[in-house]
């Protein structure tokens, strides 16, 4: 390694008062000190099993990575020697088993105390690059352990420019990893989780958020059309809903939706194997992005979103009624279990008369709850408790669900929403979202089973009315007595 000692090293570092010869001695020192110290550890402290090096402690605290800081602090370059401890020494920490228990705080100070503060931007961007590649590499390992992919590909999602904004070639790494089936599912969340910072520094920056549409969007688009290519697996649905749910969140920073896009947000809306949250982002996203040009048949989306309210606490109310039943009817096998006395129902314990219903006690008449139960007994007026079987959680849940769909319908003010794409709200679309924020007002003021189970009722379609048993044969049952008479 040969240091090239320049004038523009040490017009930055100038100080007036001090002889101009002492201050070029000094700085000729350091620099050929620094690199020496670089050139050794490049060429020989990068080996593995290197004790200096067995875990990032050592490393941060090295004199290695000491000079290392002072050479890029100072406005050198990113040259081999700086390029050969980060790629041989200090970035394959993170795959190093004595740091896999702090590997998330290894990962960070990888960040803040290798790629910050570095003076040069060209040494900066440089350098960057470097982490960057190593860390795609790593990230794409297959032989790799799966925590090291991850915070590997997390790392590259929180690189950082030196205004402290997400680097932007980043970027299009995390859109590839995003979009590419073949890599764990683990690592493409991790993909998104960053991408989703670099759109989300676009905010308000109409220019930036073209750009960063240009290299999101088509993988929004794959993660979005993935489970039609690829059938969902019960293992893989929670991975999939949230990356879908994550994408959908930032579809409306992105400008508005094309045709194209919308149809597959529309689908999703549509999708019964979804999850109900995933559902009510889609149309979240058709609300906030769509625009005329975005071919949304607006009367058949808020149908749906109508149909999603009202599956929506179907849900909830079905889970309630499944919970009463096992409760009921635990060991619905009908079989004796053990300790059970001839003629006793499954659920039933010794001393009940038969006939009675599992979990009550004697002198109880049916729908009493035996006193003393978790979530049974009196309230402070002397009067039964109810149990509650749907917790205050999924209530507010419920609140929150219901008043995001009437917002996408038609917001508070009336001044948004898909009621008014292309036109004024029509009197179905401004009733539907007034009867989804008041069933959500009044839930989220009451987190209870009772009104949730209200809510339903009033939001629920009535069924048709009910036809006469034979329309054919009423007329002609009428007309014989006008044939009697001509009989006369």
């Amino acid at each position: 390694m040969s240091a090239v000692i320049r004038f523009s090293d040490f017009a930055a570092n100038f100080v007036p008062g001090r002889p101009a010869h002492r201050r070029l001695r000094r700085r000729v020192n350091a620099v050929l000190a620094a690199g020496i110290m670089l050139t050794a550890a490049a060429n020989g402290f990068g080996q593995d099993g290197d004790p200096r090096f067995a875990g990032w402690l050592k490393v941060e605290s090295a004199a290695e990575t000491r000079a290392y800081r002072e050479a890029m602090k100072g406005g050198g370059p990113f040259d081999q020697t700086a390029r050969g401890f980060l790629e041989e020494i200090a970035l394959p920490q993170l795959a190093l088993e004595a740091n896999r228990s702090t590997i998330e705080r290894v990962r960070k100070r990888m960040r803040e105390y290798l790629l910050a503060d570095i003076a040069n931007e060209k040494a900066a961007d440089e350098a960057i690059k470097a982490a960057m590649a190593f860390m795609e590499t790593l990230a794409g390992n297959d032989d790799a352990d799966p925590a090291v992919r991850v915070n590997a590909m997390l790392l590259i999602g929180e690189l950082q420019s030196m205004d402290r904004k997400p680097w932007q070639p980043a970027a299009a790494v995390l859109a590839g990893a995003v979009a590419n089936a073949d890599l764990p599912k683990a690592v493409r969340i991790a993909a998104v989780v960053g991408l989703a910072k670099h759109v989300e520094a676009t905010k308000g920056v109409a220019e930036e958020q073209q750009r960063m549409a240009a290299v999101a969007a088509p993988a929004i688009t794959a993660i979005l059309n993935e489970p039609a290519k690829e059938p969902t697996s019960q293992g893989m649905a929670v991975e999939n809903d949230w990356m879908a749910a994550r994408c959908l969140s930032m579809l409306p920073q992105l400008g508005p939706l094309s045709p194209a896009t919308a149809a597959d947000v529309v689908r999703i809306l549509n999708e019964d194997n979804r999850s109900i949250n995933v559902r009510v982002r889609a149309a979240t996203a058709l609300a906030a992005a769509g625009s005329p040009d975005s071919k949304i048949d607006k009367t058949a989306v808020i149908q749906s979103i109508g149909a999603l309210a009202t599956s929506a606490l179907e849900r909830d109310v079905a889970a309630a009624d499944k919970l009463l039943l096992d409760r009921q009817y635990s060991g619905t096998s009908g079989q004796p279990q053990p300790g059970m006395m001839p003629g006793m129902m499954p659920g039933m314990m010794p001393g009940m008369m038969p006939g009675m219903m599992p979990g009550m006690m004697p002198g109880m008449m049916p729908g009493m709850m035996p006193p003393g139960m978790p979530g049974m007994g009196v309230d402070p007026t002397g009067q039964p408790t109810v149990e509650q079987l749907i917790p205050r959680e999924a209530c507010r849940r419920a609140a929150w669900r219901l008043w995001v769909l009437a917002e996408a319908i038609l917001t508070d003010d009336s001044k948004r929403g898909l009621a008014l794409l292309g036109g004024e709200a029509s009197p179905t679309a401004v009733d539907l979202a007034q009867s989804l924020r008041r069933a959500a007002m009044d839930l989220d003021a009451t987190p209870e089973e009772s009104m949730l189970r209200q809510a339903l009722a009033d939001l629920k379609p009535a069924p048709p009315a009910a036809k006469p048993e034979d329309e054919t044969a009423a007329p002609a049952a009428a007309e014989k007595p006008a044939a009697a008479p001509a009989g006369k």
